[in-house]
């Protein structure tokens, strides 16, 4: 009977302790993670480098081995560093809340895909690849980035830009409804509330202009990278209007409050 209530104990213990944990794994520890991450590629890349080059000047067969080990280390580095890098990402998506949920949903199951080819990827590599066979394996890596990854990527880059401008409207416009609901005297304001939903309207056409752009980077018809640069320049195009907004909610807040 106590063995019995000790295992419950200690399962109790386990789930709270795994679920603090979960609790604790946010963007700041997942940044974290990127960062061990990139050191941990730029040394096993500076490993492969070295090896290869030895080899290269001096191709005997214990100098091959060691390049074949290091070459072996530096792209399961890599396809690890992917692996980091989405997640990083995902989990600043997470913690916007300009986004929509079916917005952070899109942007989730592409992302979730991808860290599972990856997974899937680094474990077909074997100790005992020849060096063709780690190319080939890092070929189709290298295919697998350039075709999908960096796109979802860009689009990731895009998303968490626009949660950030949309987070900041969103915080304006409900300083604007509470502002507009206090007001008793509709002379002046109702013609500086137009002035203000004028640019709320101006913002939200960024917004979706940015939307329309970013989505170009599936296309083989546009540059993924002209696409991404276009779509952020539709968000940045948003900079002025947002600091206008801030400005003339600031001279609303005087006004109301000189009439007090």
């Amino acid at each position: 009977m106590r063995k019995s209530a000790l295992l419950v104990a200690s399962i109790v213990f386990l789930f709270t302790a795994t679920f603090i944990q979960a609790q604790e794994f946010n963007f700041n520890k997942a940044y974290q993670d990127y960062q061990f991450s990139l050191t941990a590629y730029d040394q096993a890349f500076s490993g492969y480098r070295a090896s290869r080059d030895s080899y290269l000047k001096n191709p005997t067969l214990n100098l091959k081995e060691d390049a074949r080990k290091n070459t072996l280390a530096m792209l399961k580095s890599r396809d690890q560093l992917y692996i980091v890098y989405l997640t990083t990402l995902r989990m600043k998506i997470v913690e916007l809340k300009g986004l929509s949920n079916d917005e952070k949903g899109a942007m989730y199951t592409k992302i979730d895909s991808e860290v599972d080819r990856y997974k899937s990827h680094i474990e077909s590599y074997g100790d005992g690849d020849s060096l063709d066979d780690l190319f080939n394996k890092s070929n189709e890596s290298e295919s697998r980035y350039k075709s999908h990854t960096s796109r979802i990527i860009y689009e990731a880059l895009f998303t968490i830009s626009l949660g950030e401008e949309v987070g900041l409207r969103q915080d304006h416009e409900a300083i604007y409804t509470e502002l507009k609901s206090s007001i008793t005297n509709p002379d002046p304001f109702s013609r500086w509330f137009n002035d203000i939903e004028n640019i709320i309207k101006v913002l939200k056409l960024n917004e979706e202009e940015g939307k329309t752009q970013i989505q170009k980077i599936y296309s083989q018809s546009y540059s993924t990278s002209s696409s991404y640069a276009t779509a952020i320049e539709a968000l940045t195009a948003s900079l002025k209007p947002l600091s206008q907004f801030n400005e003339f909610l600031i001279e609303v807040t005087t006004a109301i409050n000189n009439q007090k």
